[in-house]
């Protein structure tokens, strides 16, 4: 595990969910959290095959994510 950031952006569903990159597993896992507990999990960029350093917000609504190989993703709503 590397970088974590609860979400801020401008993806309504994601609201307050964690964002957690990874380095070994090479992505970025997003938990849903209710009451504590985590209710749900998604797996971002996993198709990428990169290490995942660090993930954060933008201040543009995004979520941007950095890898090992120097690579900056930008994740957005579709």
């Amino acid at each position: 595990m590397s970088g974590i950031a609860f979400y801020t952006g401008n993806i309504d569903e994601w609201k307050n969910n964690l964002m957690i990159g990874c380095l070994s597993g090479q992505k970025i896992i997003r938990l849903v959290i209710k009451d504590n507990k985590v209710v749900g999990e998604e797996w971002l960029l996993e198709d990428k095959n990169d290490r995942i350093r660090d993930v954060l917000n933008g201040n543009d609504g995004n979520l941007y994510a950095v890898s090992d190989s120097g690579k900056l993703y930008k994740i957005s709503k579709k």
